[in-house]
C-alpha cells in the first residue's frame, strides 16, 4: 500500500527511455517509488492510510545529485574556519583575520579559506610579510579558493621547520624571495609541509562540520553527494555516521592514497556498498587549478613562462592506481590542464587493458583536446565537470589564459558529443555558491560573474544539464539505486517553484527548490504551509 501519493504534478526524470506521456502522479511506499504514471491509474492504488497531496501542477523531479563536494569543508567554514571568500582586497582580507584573530584568543592556529588574489584590483599574492602586520604570535594558514595554494605566516612557517634549505616535495613549489627565503606562499604537495603541523580536527568536530553543510545541501535540493577527497579519519567519520543512520542524505565518499606533505601511501579502502553510503573508488591529484596557474598546460599561461605543476610520479600512480583496482575499486583522479589530462587518459589506457571492467573517471577535465576525449569514450572514461566554474573563477581564466585555451574551457558539450558519460558539480567550497541551478545556468548560458562569455560554443541544453546533476550524476558514482524517477527507486526527490524545461535561459536562476525530500520524508521546506 503507498504511504504517500503525489498527484497532479509535472513529473521530470532524465535517465533513458523515460517518456513523460502526461504522467502526472508519484507513489511512495516507505523509502522507495512504487509508481509513476497517470492519476487515473495511480489514484486506483490509494487505500485508508494513504496519504495524497496535490502538487499543484508543480515540478517534481529526482534530487540534485552533486559529483565533486567537499562536504566537510564546506561545513567547516560555518563551523571551524575563518571564510575570507567575501575579501575583496588585500587590506579586507587582513582585516578579516585581525578581527578573526581578537575574536578567537583561545584558538592556537588561525585557518582560513578561500581568498582570490585576481578579483581584486592590484591582483597580488599575499605572502608572509602581510600576514605578519595582523598576527606575529600565532601561526595563520591561509588557503586559496581553489586549495591548491597557501600562505603562511612566519611563525607556521617557523613551527612547520621551514627554512631556505628545506627540500621541495615532488609535485610542489615553496617559493622563495631573491635571498632564497620562503615567502610564506606554497602550492600543491608543499601545502603539506604546513598543514600536517595543524592540529587535526576530532571525528566528533568533522561530523559537526558535515551535519552543517547537510542543511545547505538540504535547502538547494541535493540529496546526494560525493566527497571526493577523504582521509582515514574523516572516512571513519563517514562510517561511524552512517552506521548510527545520522548521514541524511546519500554519500560517495572517494578516499586520498597520497597525502600532501607525506611520503607514504594511505592503505586502501575497502569496497563498500550501501543505500546511504558507498566507497568504490580512490582519488589521486594530478595536477593543480586553473584559477591559480598551477594545472599543468602544454603552452604555457598568457604572458608568462608558467606551465603549472605536474604532480604525480607515473611508476608510483601506476602501481597505487593497479593495487586499488586488484580490489574492485575505481579511480578518479583530478587533472585540469592538457598536460595532466594527457598523462591520466593514458595511464587510464594502461589500466583498462588490465582492469576491462572497471570504469575510472576524471575530476574536472578543464583544458582536453580532441585526442584526448576520443581515448576517453573508447575506453569508457567518465568525466566530473564544473561549469560553476565559468561563473565564479572567469575571471581568472581570462586573465591567465590565451584564446586558444580559453575557447576550450570545460568544454561540456564536446565532451557530451563524444559519448562520455559526465556529470556536473561545484567543487565547494572553491566556489562559493553550490547551487546546482547556478551550475546549470553556467552550463547554459557560459557567463561569468562579470557577464562576458567564455566559450559560449561549448553551451548545453537545459535538460542536459538536469541530467549531469541527475541520472549521470548517480551513474558515475555507481550508485544506481537512486537519482530517477523509476519504480523501486529510493525516494529522494524535490519540488521545484517552476518547469526547468519550460524555462529561458535567461531565467534560469529563478528556479527554486519549495521542498526536499529524502528516503521518502521530507526534510526541507522553504514555507512552513505544506502542499495541500
Amino acid at each position: 500500500m503507498p504511504t504517500l501519493i503525489f498527484r497532479n504534478a509535472n513529473l521530470l526524470s532524465f535517465h533513458n527511455g523515460f517518456v513523460n506521456k502526461g504522467y502526472d502522479a508519484l507513489a511512495i511506499q516507505g523509502n522507495r517509488i512504487t509508481a509513476i504514471g497517470n492519476w487515473n491509474e495511480v489514484g486506483a492504488m490509494v487505500q485508508p492510510g494513504t496519504r495524497v497531496i496535490d502538487a499543484g501542477g508543480k515540478t517534481i523531479m529526482p534530487g540534485f545529485n552533486d559529483s565533486h563536494i567537499h562536504i566537510w569543508k564546506v561545513g567547516n567554514l560555518s563551523t571551524f574556519m575563518l571564510d575570507v571568500r567575501q575579501a575583496g582586497s588585500l587590506d579586507e582580507l587582513l582585516d578579516m583575520i585581525a578581527t578573526y584573530h581578537q575574536n578567537n584568543p583561545h584558538l592556537n592556529w588561525i585557518t582560513a579559506r578561500g581568498f582570490n588574489e585576481a578579483a581584486w584590483k592590484d591582483g597580488r599574492m599575499p605572502d608572509k610579510t602581510d600576514l605578519d602586520k595582523v598576527v606575529k604570535n600565532k601561526p595563520i594558514f591561509l588557503i586559496r579558493t581553489c586549495a591548491h595554494i597557501a600562505v603562511a605566516n612566519t611563525q607556521a612557517i617557523k613551527l612547520s621547520g621551514i627554512t631556505e634549505h628545506t627540500q621541495t616535495p615532488d609535485g610542489g613549489v615553496i617559493y622563495k624571495d631573491a635571498g632564497g627565503k620562503p615567502t610564506g606562499i606554497f602550492s600543491e604537495t608543499a601545502l603539506g609541509l604546513v598543514s600536517k603541523h595543524i592540529p587535526a580536527y576530532t571525528k566528533n568536530e568533522l561530523k559537526m562540520m558535515v551535519k552543517a553543510a547537510r542543511q545547505q545541501l538540504y535547502q538547494l535540493g541535493i540529496t546526494a553527494a560525493t566527497d571526493p577527497a577523504v582521509d582515514p579519519m574523516l572516512l571513519q567519520a563517514y562510517y561511524e555516521m552512517n552506521a548510527a543512520n545520522e548521514l541524511g542524505f546519500r554519500l560517495n565518499a572517494i578516499p586520498i592514497l597520497l597525502p600532501d606533505g607525506g611520503a607514504k601511501p594511505f592503505e586502501a579502502p575497502a569496497l563498500y556498498k550501501s543505500d546511504w553510503f558507498n566507497v568504490n573508488t580512490v582519488k589521486f591529484f594530478s595536477d593543480g587549478g586553473l584559477s591559480g596557474k598551477t594545472a599543468a598546460l602544454k603552452q604555457p599561461y598568457k604572458n608568462t613562462q608558467e606551465h603549472g605543476v605536474l604532480r604525480l610520479q607515473p611508476e608510483q600512480f601506476l602501481q597505487l592506481a593497479h593495487e586499488a583496482m586488484e580490489n574492485g575499486l575505481g579511480i578518479a583522479t583530478h587533472a585540469i590542464g592538457d598536460a595532466a589530462i594527457e598523462f591520466v587518459v593514458n595511464s587510464y589506457v594502461k589500466l583498462a587493458k588490465i582492469f576491462p571492467n572497471i570504469s575510472n573517471r576524471i575530476e574536472h577535465l578543464g583544458l582536453p583536446e580532441v585526442g584526448h576525449l576520443e581515448q576517453m569514450a573508447k575506453y569508457q572514461i567518465a568525466a566530473s565537470m564544473q561549469t560553476i566554474f565559468i561563473s565564479e573563477l572567469g575571471k581568472n581564466f581570462r586573465q591567465y589564459l590565451g584564446q586558444e585555451y580559453l575557447d576550450n574551457c570545460y568544454p561540456v558539450k564536446s565532451v557530451l558529443k563524444h559519448g562520455i558519460l559526465t556529470a556536473l558539480s561545484s567543487d565547494a567550497p572553491v566556489v562559493s555558491n553550490l547551487n546546482p541551478v547556478k551550475g546549470m545556468y553556467a552550463a547554459v548560458n557560459r557567463l561569468d560573474n562579470e557577464g562576458f562569455e567564455i566559450a559560449p560554443n561549448e553551451a548545453i541544453t537545459i535538460a542536459e544539464a538536469l541530467k549531469a546533476y541527475t541520472a549521470s550524476a548517480a551513474t558515475i558514482s555507481k550508485t544506481p539505486q537512486f537519482g530517477t524517477l523509476e519504480k523501486g527507486q529510493l525516494a529522494d526527490f524535490i519540488i521545484l517553484n517552476q518547469n526547468p524545461l519550460s524555462t529561458v535561459s535567461a531565467d534560469i536562476q529563478s528556479i527554486k527548490v519549495e521542498q526536499t525530500y529524502v528516503d521518502g520524508k521530507r526534510v526541507y521546506a522553504a514555507h512552513e504551509a505544506v502542499l495541500a
